[in-house]
């Protein structure tokens, strides 16, 4: 499995144009943050299956992985991102290799890079006081984008050529899917575009560089786009001073709101969550309160009980009466016969809205247009 942790562009701007003391907390921040999403992984995603057909899922005793930090993207541009090549062997808790469970896995990726951008952005908070605010013009049907506080957006958008190229020929695809079949894609339809758009628009890999080389090469192209030197140390000094803002304090009252609105995220977005939808989105949240990253993981905890226990409506099959004994329980006292991760749920409102339609759906008292009417129009229209 390759799990890749990308920060925010302004992280990698800010780390290619400050100097060398400040780049060497902001990759270590980096690091911790993707150590923080590697640990999110072991503790809720990290499974294998054992027993006929893989039946029973069991714990295992972690992850065997190594990772590859890289400084730029394909297009030459700064881009401080790592790939973690994990094995597809762990060792269960008997001391049994076997392959990883990938369901489990594949539904906690999202929340696992939510988990990364969260405390990147609290390690960075602590270590060198730079603040994240959401990026101006957004688009509004899409999540909001947090980036750092006085970091310049042409920067920003000029050490973005890869998604540029890709974007438009996203553009170019979808145009040409309009004009054959006469409509717009599907977001299935859509999505499979973006990725034909990314390959064919993946440049070969250059020449290796020194980071002393790209270093000068990426102040050049800043002090070229920003006017000197001077705006770029300006600009830097600026992300590393930001003017004091008012903390949110995570109290109880915060608490409540917050999961009241995670829960309006889900019905929004969805008809059914999964544990996983409301740990990513409880990820996005906690990021405005002011809190150490080592409470952010008992935060977001909190959060999710909230919201799943307290406001919503498990879609589960009636208890079968059968208690398994402890052989048969995971470390969390759930059953190895159960995936983790994978009840379903809704909410009250999801359900009212859904009687609503059936109810209507079975209505006949509605306003109809006798036969002979039909038959005129149609005999009109031929």
């Amino acid at each position: 499995y390759d799990l890749t942790f990308s920060p925010v562009k302004s992280v990698s701007t800010l780390w290619a144009v400050a100097d060398p003391a400040v780049a060497a907390v902001i990759e270590r921040a980096h690091q911790a943050a993707v150590r923080d999403a590697l640990a999110f992984i072991e503790k809720h995603a990290l499974f294998t299956r054992t027993g006929p057909q893989g039946i029973r899922q069991v714990n295992v005793r972690g992850l065997v992985a190594a990772a590859f930090t890289h400084r730029d993207s394909r297009a030459g541009d700064p881009d401080l991102h790592t790939h973690v090549a994990v094995a597809n062997k762990v060792q269960t808790l008997d001391g049994r290799w076997l392959s990883i469970d990938g369901r489990v896995l594949f539904k906690a990726n999202v929340a696992a890079s939510e988990t990364y951008n969260t405390a990147l952005e609290q390690h960075l908070r602590d270590s060198l006081g730079v603040r994240f605010a959401e990026r101006p013009g957004t688009d509004p049907a899409k999540r909001p984008i947090r980036e750092i506080v006085g970091v310049d957006p042409r920067l920003n958008q000029r050490w973005s050529t890869r998604r540029a190229h890709i974007e438009t020929r996203r553009g170019e695809l979808a145009i040409q899917f309009q004009q054959d079949h006469g409509r717009p894609p599907t977001p299935v339809e859509a999505l499979h575009l973006a990725q034909q758009a990314t390959l064919e628009t993946r440049d070969a890999k250059h020449e290796p560089r020194s980071l002393t080389e790209q270093r000068s090469t990426w102040l050049n192209e800043a002090t070229t786009l920003l006017g000197g030197r001077a705006a770029v140390a300006a600009m830097v000094q600026t992300a590393l001073t930001p003017a004091a803002a008012t903390a949110t304090i995570a109290d109880a009252r915060w608490i409540a709101q917050t999961a009241d609105h995670i829960l309006a995220v889900m019905e929004n977005s969805r008809s059914t969550w999964q544990m996983w939808h409301v740990r990513a989105e409880a990820q996005r949240q906690i990021r405005t309160a002011d809190l150490p990253p080592e409470r952010a993981s008992a935060l977001v905890d909190l959060l999710v009980d909230g919201v799943l226990n307290g406001r919503s409506v498990a879609l589960v099959a009636p208890h079968d009466g059968l208690e398994e004994p402890d052989a048969l329980r995971r470390a969390d006292g759930s059953s190895v016969y159960t995936v983790a991760g994978a009840d379903l749920y809704t909410s009250q409102r999801i359900l009212d809205a859904e009687r609503r339609l059936v109810l209507a759906a079975g209505r006949r008292d509605g306003t109809a247009v006798d036969e002979s009417t039909v038959d005129l129009a149609l005999l009109e229209m031929a």
